[in-house]
């Protein structure tokens, strides 16, 4: 092929072949819809790192009455927010549909936007609701 005039060595003019341009036109089209799909990624807010700490003698203190300020009954996290639980205390607590045995923790991330509603050990109510928003 010669560079400069833009034939083959048998004459005939150099043209991209079909694949050629189908691989390209592949390509392109990749890579918009790969930076929509990433600008829609990248305008959501960083997720959050929530701790609760249930300490050691809860469960003696919900048991003579007293009540406990570990939580709010309303919690709200957004999307894709960490949560983590850990137990110092004797006893196994709930809060709403997770259950956190004595002297463990749970490590959550929230995937899905929900309310959960349920029994909360940490209450004198022994209700709370879990809000999980999308912003």
């Amino acid at each position: 092929m010669d560079a400069i005039s833009g034939t083959t060595s048998d004459g005939r003019p150099d043209r991209p072949s079909k694949s050629l341009l189908l691989l390209f036109l592949a390509i392109a089209t990749a890579m918009v819809v790969g930076s929509v799909a990433l600008s829609s990624v990248t305008d959501q807010p960083q997720p959050e790192q929530h701790l609760i700490t249930i300490p050691a003698g809860t469960a003696a203190l919900l048991n003579a009455g007293q009540d406990v300020n570990i939580i709010p009954t309303d919690l709200d996290f957004r999307l894709r927010d960490q949560l983590t639980v850990v137990n110092d205390d004797s006893a196994a607590h709930q809060i709403g549909p997770f259950l956190i045995p004595a002297g463990k923790q749970l490590n959550t991330r929230f995937a899905e936007a929900a309310t959960l509603e349920g029994f909360c050990s940490l209450h004198s109510s022994g209700r709370i609701k879990i809000n999980i928003g999308s912003s």
